[in-house]
């Protein structure tokens, strides 16, 4: 099918569940409300897409470019995100399953600008997290071991840091205004490259 016929399907509310949609470009266009769920989206190109509410529950979504795309209400739980771009998307009440997101950062797949905002990754391993740009404010991170994650430009800001053990972790222009990280293991040069307003709100 080409764009233009799987755009028309989407907007006479016919399901593309299951189907092949890889590499196709969807830049720009409007997909909201499409149910995706257990697509294959390898390769395809997202950026800028409106993708409000679209079911992608158990889609794989590898090498994929959601660069921009407006994610809100989406439903990712179970997606495949090996190599995707998520970077500058919006991301709001998105649904990702914490299992599978566990399996795809341990496995050393690029999260890339990801929203995680809020969620509960406590005591969770993460090391070598490659979490660049990624949105984690509020997050619970207590007990977390991120040891040489890359964290760069991602916002920590309002995290729960408490023990968490940063050793050998990227921060460059990491924003952790008022996070919480009494008892965590983190270098003084690593902080300096951060970015952290408000110095009241930070007990070592």
């Amino acid at each position: 099918m080409t764009v233009a016929e799987i755009l028309e399907q989407i907007r006479a509310g016919r399901s593309l569940a299951g189907a092949d949609l890889s590499g196709l470009d969807f830049s720009k266009q409007d997909l909201s409300g499409a149910d995706l769920s257990g697509a294959n989206l390898n390769g395809c190109t997202f950026s800028s897409a409106c993708m409000q509410q679209v079911n992608l529950s158990g889609a794989d979504l590898s090498h994929a470019r959601l660069n921009g795309a407006d994610l809100t209400g989406s439903d990712m739980s179970h997606v495949t995100l090996y190599d995707t771009s998520l970077i500058g998307a919006t991301q709001q009440d998105i649904r990702i399953d914490l299992d599978r997101l566990i399996q795809r950062i341990r496995s050393g797949s690029s999260l890339a600008g990801v929203n995680l905002s809020g969620m509960d990754l406590s005591g969770q391993d993460l090391r070598n997290a490659r979490l660049t740009g990624a949105n984690l404010r509020g997050c619970n991170l207590e007990a977390a071991d991120l040891r040489g994650a890359v964290l760069n430009e991602s916002d920590l800001s309002f995290t729960n840091l408490t023990h968490v053990d940063f050793r050998g972790a990227s921060l460059k222009r990491a924003n952790l205004t008022r996070a919480i990280r009494m008892g965590a293991k983190i270098r003084k040069w690593a902080l300096k490259k951060a970015y952290i307003a408000g110095a009241t709100a930070y007990r070592s």
